[in-house]
């Protein structure tokens, strides 16, 4: 009995490792540059890079955030965790790109997506997210700026990003953001990592209905090449069923 649990926890392993350097090979560039002891930022492909965070500011990046770089437009999904690391990574956006981000992408209203808002709002960019979303970050005097019900396309210079809203999950309001022509989709902390064990952060869940609205995500992407958790390594779609499984656990 104990050889067949060995066997199966080798198998597990071979084969998150082999889904993990099967992404990497598709990337155009799987080194990550460190902007500070807080931030790094991965190119993903052409258009698009992973950026990622500290939520508690101690050096360990433990937070993903989208970044898209149009002929005009920087398109930024997710802010850091507060809005003093918020500025520092516009600050370095700005200085590696030699342009401003325009737009901020809100996928929740947790801290982790939305706790540098206020900074985004000083700094005269447009956000953008679900109403549920705007409505529970009021209480909070953080504002968004266009709101959507269920789906938005925002069209850029020679790409589209869409907005789509599967049902409450991690929350009440988390949304992906689908990149069609570079087949990427930010799940958020709607879905979860392969390395993921457990549940995570339960508090504003809708237990029965995250599975249901991983479905539909599942269902509606599943032609995706990249697929990024809110937090944790990136995958592809294998992490659908992944964050179905975890859902299943007591």
């Amino acid at each position: 009995m104990k050889t067949k649990i060995y066997l199966l926890l080798i198998v597990n392993l071979l084969t998150n490792f082999y889904l993990s350097a099967q992404v990497k090979t598709q990337l155009v560039d799987d080194k990550m540059d460190r902007f500070d002891n807080n931030l790094g930022i991965t190119r993903l492909t052409d258009k698009s890079y992973l950026i990622q965070s500290s939520y508690a500011v101690n050096g360990q990046l433990d937070c993903n955030h989208l970044l898209i770089v149009d002929t005009k437009d920087i398109v930024l999904v997710n802010t850091p965790a507060n809005d003093s690391l918020t500025k520092i990574l516009l600050t370095c956006i700005e200085q590696k790109f030699k342009r401003k981000v325009t737009k901020v992408i809100v996928s929740h209203f947790h801290e982790d997506s939305s706790g540098g808002l206020r900074q985004i709002s000083r700094s005269g960019i447009n956000s953008y997210g679900l109403n549920k979303t705007a409505n529970l970050l009021k209480s909070k005097n953080k504002y968004i700026d266009i709101t959507f019900a269920s789906f938005l396309t925002i069209a850029l210079q020679t790409t589209d990003v869409e907005l789509f809203y599967p049902g409450a999950g991690h929350s009440i309001d988390n949304i992906v953001i689908w990149l069609p022509d570079e087949k990427i989709l930010f799940g958020g902390c709607l879905i979860k990592s392969l390395e993921a064990k457990d549940k995570g952060n339960i508090k504003d869940a809708d237990l029965q209905a995250w599975p249901i609205s991983v479905g539909l995500v599942k269902d509606k992407f599943k032609d995706a090449r990249i697929v990024i958790p809110g937090h944790g390594e990136i995958g592809d779609t294998s992490l659908f069923e992944k964050t179905i499984q975890i859902l299943k656990m007591n």
